[in-house]
């Protein structure tokens, strides 16, 4: 889906307007979603929360699984509505993001994809008659900039966890309708290595409030099954 983002500017952009998140077609084949820590517990009441590693740059990085199979998503409809209670915030943001300013790469600006769907007639406007900033754009500003730091303690939260060599690989077995597939390329947090953790290391983890954090990661994995089942109606709805 082509994209077009500009930085934002209260004249260029006077009259842009921004509607709420209806269909998500663009979800449709993505069986992983982004997630920061401070997302574990929301997330896991619904996904399994794991790890994946982005092998050219050797890096983990926190997802919500969202599919069985490849390009497959079971939290979205036939007719592209998401089917879940919490909608991981990384995707809550469009059409505005976060990129560097353009003299100062420690700073960041706010740009607008003109390109979305969400750009709508009928939405909430970003700026006011004066060119100031409205309250929805202020409040959209302050979730993108919450949303940066939030990914500098998940990078924090991810050197932690290797630093103490608790980030494992894992085969995960499932059962399709007598079908067995191998999930690979996932990765958790080993919990015979956490419970091995001298206290001075626990309490690190602890004090810094990523324990709680791995134990939503680790209570996820229950959220396997709901991933079959889903993937189960899917599958017969489409054969019906």
């Amino acid at each position: 889906m082509a994209t077009n983002f500009q930085p934002l500017h209260n004249e260029t952009h006077k009259s842009v307007k921004i509607g709420p998140i209806k269909n998500v077609a663009d979800l449709k084949d993505q069986h992983a979603l982004g997630l920061v820590v401070q997302e574990f517990a929301n997330a896991a009441s619904e996904f399994p929360v794991v790890f994946l590693k982005d092998s050219s740059a050797d890096k983990y990085f926190p997802v919500a699984m969202l599919g069985i199979e490849q390009n497959t998503n079971v939290f979205v409809t036939e007719d592209n509505r998401w089917d879940a209670n919490y909608m991981p915030a990384r995707y809550t943001h469009k059409p505005l993001s976060v990129i560097p300013h353009k003299d100062d790469k420690n700073k960041f600006s706010i740009a607008i994809d003109l390109e979305s769907s969400l750009i709508q007639d009928d939405g909430s406007p970003l700026f006011d008659e004066e060119g100031k900033e409205t309250e929805h754009l202020e409040k959209r500003k302050q979730a993108l900039m919450s949303y940066i730091e939030h990914e500098q303690i998940t990078l924090a939260f991810i050197e932690a966890l290797e630093r103490f060599e608790l980030i494992q690989p894992k085969n995960l077995k499932v059962n399709l309708k007598g079908k067995e597939l191998n999930l690979n390329g996932i990765f958790m947090v080993d919990e015979k290595k956490l419970s091995e953790l001298s206290d001075e290391n626990y309490l690190e983890l602890r004090k810094k409030g990523y324990i709680a954090a791995i134990y939503a990661h680790l209570s996820s994995m229950n959220q396997i099954n709901r991933l079959i089942e889903r993937h189960a109606k899917q599958t017969a709805e489409d054969a019906a």
